[in-house]
């Protein structure tokens, strides 16, 4: 079963606003929820995603209840950008917002009661570094041959 189904889209947008928006196709709906599936993804790279995108509904409802919330919220505001019949934008726009903020405090925060993913299966998706170090007297730089970073 799908994480998000167009059915759960009901406590965001009316039955009525989504027919009028996708015009009888649903495939407009389910595209919406996708992309924020895929948007919201990059987030969780610390945890397991398929285990949660396979959780069962007592999970959706209980510990991943922010992450439901969040896309859902991401994938209403793809939805209406076709057309905003009976949506407020504006409030499609903060939630947006505060959905992407939601998910980056999931991404710094580890949260203790979702999978983790496992070492061997995560592959490090960036690295960070810094700049040359140099001697602020004389602009050198100093190079350490054990320091990869510099």
């Amino acid at each position: 079963m799908p994480f998000i189904t167009t059915s759960d889209m009901h406590s965001h947008i009316y039955p009525e606003s989504i027919e009028a928006i996708s015009r009888g196709d649903e495939d407009k709906l389910t595209t919406a929820i996708n992309a924020a599936l895929r948007e919201a993804t990059p987030f969780l790279s610390r945890y397991n995603v398929p285990n949660i995108w396979a959780a069962t509904e007592a999970e959706k409802t209980g510990i991943f209840a922010d992450l439901v919330m969040a896309i859902k919220d991401i994938a209403k505001w793809h939805f209406v950008a076709v057309n905003n019949a009976a949506v407020d934008l504006e409030l499609a726009q903060v939630r947006y917002e505060g959905a992407l903020k939601a998910l980056k405090r999931i991404q710094q925060a580890v949260q203790t009661d979702w999978p983790l993913a496992d070492a061997e299966d995560s592959e490090k998706l960036f690295r960070a570094g810094s700049r040359t170090k140099f001697d602020h007297w004389g602009f050198t730089p100093i190079v350490d041959p054990d320091d990869p970073f510099s």
